[in-house]
């Protein structure tokens, strides 16, 4: 379970200069209307939320509390597996748009 959050943490990182990247040359669009909101807002609120999650995981890695019941397994599964086909998309999109 450290591995994934590891995982999800990171790729929220990196995803969230992707998605700016992105976002500022009119390539990609963002679906989420939550972090879509506070883009559009500013972009560092957009990058405050994004690296503020990132943190919540490692926190729970530092303190050595990373839950694992099979509910919360499940989630960060489906999650990551989730997370990385987007993330895939925007990578894949922002590849074509580039060539």
């Amino acid at each position: 379970m450290k591995k994934l959050f590891y995982y999800l943490a990171l790729l929220n990182m990196i995803d969230a200069f992707v998605t700016s990247y992105g976002l500022e040359n009119g390539l990609i669009s963002e679906l989420n209307p939550f972090m879509d909101k506070l883009y559009q807002m500013n972009s560092s609120l957009f990058f405050f939320m994004k690296f503020s999650l990132s943190f919540c995981l490692y926190l729970f890695i530092f303190f050595k509390v990373v839950p694992s019941s099979r509910v919360v397994k499940g989630v960060t599964f489906v999650a990551s597996g989730m997370y990385t086909i987007v993330f895939g998309l925007h990578c894949f999109w922002l590849f074509l748009f580039l060539l």
